[in-house]
């Protein structure tokens, strides 16, 4: 009995110890099974950021070089337009003008339409950089796209090579800088005659009503200023002296007190390096920028034969949306020789909403068609309603208008010309995956070229020599 006793216990002691290894082996195995699907997920998530980075470097290059294509493509159109677009519309347009020359009294027909054209000013302009998107297409678009584009103008292109792409896309923008008023232009050293320029264009673009609140409200130094005030401190950040402009010629010393402000700084007493760098003059603040920094530059050249004046053979509705406040503020510069007295011989000049109709006939052909010279400008701005159909709300408005006094051909030539643009400003855009680069490039097309990138120095130039480059 007694072994028999002894042998159960022992079988039962076998069982319990039994029981205790079973235990010890299942929580073995759930700690390596925890152990392991750390060691995974960590390994998953770090192989899944090194592929997302991957491909994020992957499309920051690829969008980098697309937007660069799409700036080499701008300079290619802006040297076919300057080398032989340009050319070809100046002949066409002498061949314009003297055919609307040899219209005679007793003429019908085509010859009477073509008198009626020349009463109206019509003139012939093509801008190739204004389809800069559309050109843009033929290469960043996908292959639907590119077959789609060339049946618009009838072209079969199925066996073109080199355009669409598989992946990513860019696009382009390209407006002049020659149809702004140049800061630049009065900075530097002292030229009385290009600073009152720049103060008439200044204060004539200032002059609205609509911008009264820029001008009635503290600034974040509770400081009050005026639009000439303004105007002032714009051209004397530029200048090389420390003597405040003056247009009655009076000599005074710059008062601006840039150095009382609570981040002391100097005026820059030289021409602006960038159109933000206006934020920094006294009374210039972010509404003012918004509101009238479409219509600002800083980077066309002081062209001696310039003199200052805006391009009004370059100016549309895609520059800046609107191109109304712009032609507004040349016609009041034109007829306010003295801006410090802002008097005309015609107050409809100062009147919005006597000015505003005209402007806006003169916005929309200049997006149509452009100006072919000055006189083109004052013949629709003396009879605006020629320029406009019936049907047109604003018709009734010019109909009963009288011509403007104070605006001609010899006052306009003061403040503004007409002529080929010179400075381009090119936006190019490159996307990738999600990744997008936007390129800021101003072109000047007669600037010499001080290191040349090819033995070609002439294409090169004719191209465009960088003045400004900006990637974000």
């Amino acid at each position: 009995m007694i072994g028999w006793a002894r042998r159960k216990w022992r079988l039962r002691n076998r069982r319990h110890r039994n029981r205790r290894e079973r235990g010890v082996a299942l929580l073995i195995v759930i700690t390596w099974l925890a152990l392991m699907i750390a060691l995974v997920g960590e390994f998953t998530f770090g192989t899944s950021v090194d592929a997302a980075q991957a491909a994020n470097a992957r499309d920051e290059l690829r969008a980098h070089y697309l937007a660069r294509s799409g700036v080499n493509l701008s300079r290619l159109l802006i040297k076919i337009q300057s080398k032989f677009v340009e050319p070809v519309m100046g002949q066409v347009q002498k061949m314009f003008q003297s055919s609307m020359g040899t219209g005679q009294s007793g003429a019908t027909g085509s010859t009477a339409a073509s008198s009626d054209a020349s009463s109206m000013g019509l003139g012939i302009s093509l801008r190739v950089t204004d389809y800069a998107d559309l050109l843009m297409g033929f290469f960043s678009g996908s292959k639907d796209e590119v077959a789609s584009l060339g049946s618009l103008i009838g072209l079969d292109i199925s066996q073109a090579k080199g355009l669409g792409m598989k992946s990513g896309r860019f696009d382009a923008e390209i407006t002049p800088e020659d149809g702004k008023i140049d800061l630049n232009c009065g900075g530097g050293y002292e030229n009385k005659d290009q600073q009152l320029n720049v103060f008439r264009l200044l204060a004539g673009l200032t002059y609205s009503p609509r911008y009264d609140r820029l001008f009635s409200e503290a600034n974040s130094d509770g400081q009050f200023v005026s639009r000439l005030d303004v105007a002032r401190a714009l051209i004397d950040w530029a200048d090389s002296n420390d003597q405040m402009f003056s247009p009655e010629g009076a000599s005074a010393a710059e008062d601006y007190h840039y150095d009382a402000t609570k981040d002391r700084y100097r005026a820059h007493d030289n021409r602006y390096d960038s159109l933000e760098e206006i934020k920094q003059v006294r009374g210039v603040s972010d509404e003012f920028l918004e509101a009238f920094g479409p219509y600002l530059t800083v980077y066309p050249n002081s062209d001696p034969a310039r003199k200052c004046r805006v391009n009004l053979g370059t100016i549309s509705n895609r520059q800046g949306g609107d191109c109304a406040p712009l032609v507004m503020g040349v016609i009041r510069a034109a007829a306010m020789t003295d801006p410090t007295k802002a008097a005309t011989a015609d107050s409809a000049i100062l009147d919005d909403a006597k000015l505003y109709p005209v402007a806006t006939i003169l916005c929309d052909r200049a997006s149509a068609g452009g100006f072919d010279s000055l006189d083109s400008f004052v013949k629709i701005l003396m009879k605006p309603e020629t320029a406009v159909l019936s049907d047109d709300p604003r018709y009734r408005i010019l109909q009963g208008m009288k011509p403007l006094v104070g605006v001609d051909r010899g006052t306009l030539d003061t403040v503004a010309y007409v002529g080929p643009p010179r400075t381009y400003r090119v936006v190019a855009t490159g996307t990738s995956g999600k990744v997008k680069k936007k390129i800021t490039a101003i072109l000047d097309t007669q600037r010499l070229v001080e290191f040349p990138m090819t033995l070609n120095i002439q294409s090169e130039q004719a191209a465009g020599v960088l003045q400004y480059w900006r990637e974000e």
